[in-house]
């Protein structure tokens, strides 16, 4: 089944219910939670708990959409639900389908419509949203969104998310020796006191002059996407390109760099302030805690509200 021999579509629907779909609503409500065997997942999208090892998806701040393995939560979800309830859904083992399919009838046991796949998991012409064949009946926003769970199709808002989100997470593990090197590389190229007083001075003056200020790397593509958020949503920014990566680095830029560092407590690019705060990088948040790190500011609004004129709360 899962190679999807004799079964065409079979293997396809099973990696997007792995790997999300922006073109479908969200499918898991926030208070939903699934246990199996030593597995909970929830409540929501994001909270995992595999035996006593716990953590977070990194992809639960996102809305709007159906995210990476959502649908396959819903689906193990419902397996549970019958695999616990067997004698009640199946009757007759005759009864159980080897393909999917759908079929809608009137009072009178007239087709009125009818779908049938080779697949096994696929059901509907329109696997996004599998009820917009039921639109003429119960009306389209309903038959495009039963569930009545955020949808904006993944919005137009789409910088911020991908392949690059668990990666930026990752980098706090890196985050001790990023530290060390970042004081070294200054030292050895000769910084002196009064370098960082002057780069301290020079980052002070910058960020009380722009109300969001960006610290960028030129090649690193967590910098470019950072500035990619910034001008989807229209938002005006002073960026500081401290160079090309950590290792191009002058002096004078590496002293800037360890200075960000001392007065921040984050070792990487991007770093991002609003408003004179320090909101963390892209991914990651500020180390007090405070803010979640821009991709998140965006994905709860109040990027937005900064752009808008109001303030971060």
């Amino acid at each position: 089944m899962c190679a999807g021999v004799g079964a065409p579509g079979t293997l396809r629907e099973i990696l997007r219910g792995y790997f999300g779909d922006k073109n479908a609503p969200e499918r898991f409500r926030n208070d939903d939670i699934v246990k199996a065997g030593f597995i909970t997942i929830g409540p929501g999208v994001g909270p995992t708990a595999i035996g006593p090892f716990k953590y977070n998806q990194w992809f639960s701040d996102e809305r709007g959409y159906q995210r990476p393995v959502e649908l396959a939560t819903v689906r193990l979800k419902n397996m549970v639900e019958v695999l616990t309830k067997w004698d009640d859904y199946v009757s007759n083992l005759s009864t159980i389908p080897q393909r999917g399919g759908t079929f809608l009838f009137d009072e009178d046991g007239n087709e009125l419509y009818s779908y049938k796949s080779r697949g096994v998991l696929t059901y509907s012409e329109t696997m996004p949203r599998p009820l917009t064949f039921l639109s003429p009946y119960i009306g389209e926003s309903v038959a495009l969104n039963p569930l009545g769970l955020a949808d904006n199709g993944g919005g137009k808002l789409v910088r911020g998310r991908g392949v690059l989100k668990p990666a930026g997470k990752l980098m706090k593990f890196l985050s001790l020796l990023f530290k060390v090197e970042n004081k070294l590389q200054a030292k050895v190229l000769g910084a002196e006191e009064a370098d960082y007083t002057a780069a301290k001075k020079e980052i002070a003056d910058t960020i009380s002059k722009n109300r969001i200020v960006v610290y960028t790397y030129g090649l690193s593509p967590f910098s470019s996407e950072t500035i990619a958020v910034l001008d989807e949503i229209g938002a005006e920014y002073m960026k500081v390109e401290v160079g090309l990566e950590w290792f191009l680095l002058d002096k004078e830029k590496s002293v800037l760099r360890a200075e960000l560092l001392e007065m921040t407590g984050q070792s990487s690019l991007p770093h991002v302030f609003i408003d004179g705060q320090h909101v963390g990088g892209l991914f990651t948040g500020s180390v007090d805690g405070k803010f979640p790190g821009l991709a998140s500011l965006k994905e709860s609004g109040a990027l937005q509200k900064v752009v808008d004129g109001g303030t971060l709360e």
